[in-house]
């Protein structure tokens, strides 16, 4: 038994839109093309890795981080406000501008000092940004380097 030609196209119709679909906390790897999934959230950190070192999260040590459309990304870094230049590629590389992140230079308790140099250091380690819904993860290319962050108010 032959299926209409109508009956056909329209399956293949149909399986092309289902393929296409994305669930909205399927992984998606941010470039330039899409990045504006990120500008303006602000994202707090909730993991850190750097360098396959795991930094234990202090609760007093709120950290977080904004993309910003001019190519600015802002934040806290537990003590300090800091900034840095950054640029998405086409392909989905994050870049990140010498001399990387730039800070306030308040002091405060050394365990949040500490914490909050791991955090300045990572940031420039990393080299994609990987969105899964309200769950944004920074990455260097060999994954020794891993932020994680929760979007707020989210």
């Amino acid at each position: 038994m032959q299926l209409p030609r109508w009956f056909a196209a329209f399956a293949l119709i149909l399986l092309a839109s289902c393929g296409s679909m994305s669930h909205k906390n399927d992984p998606i790897l941010i470039d330039s093309g899409n990045s504006k999934r990120l500008i303006g959230k602000q994202w707090e950190l909730k993991t850190l890795t750097v360098d396959g070192n795991r930094v234990i999260m202090h609760p007093d040590g709120r950290m977080t981080l904004m993309f910003n459309p001019d190519g600015q990304a802002t934040g806290y870094a537990a003590i300090n406000q800091f900034s840095a230049r950054y640029v998405f590629s086409r392909d989905g590389k994050l870049i990140w501008a010498e001399p990387g992140p730039i800070s306030t230079r308040k002091a405060g308790p050394p365990e949040l000092m500490e914490k909050e140099q791991a955090y300045l250091s990572g940031i420039p380690k990393t080299s994609r940004a990987i969105l899964a819904g309200p769950a944004l993860q920074l990455q260097s290319e060999d994954g020794n380097t891993v932020l994680t962050f929760a979007e707020m108010g989210s």
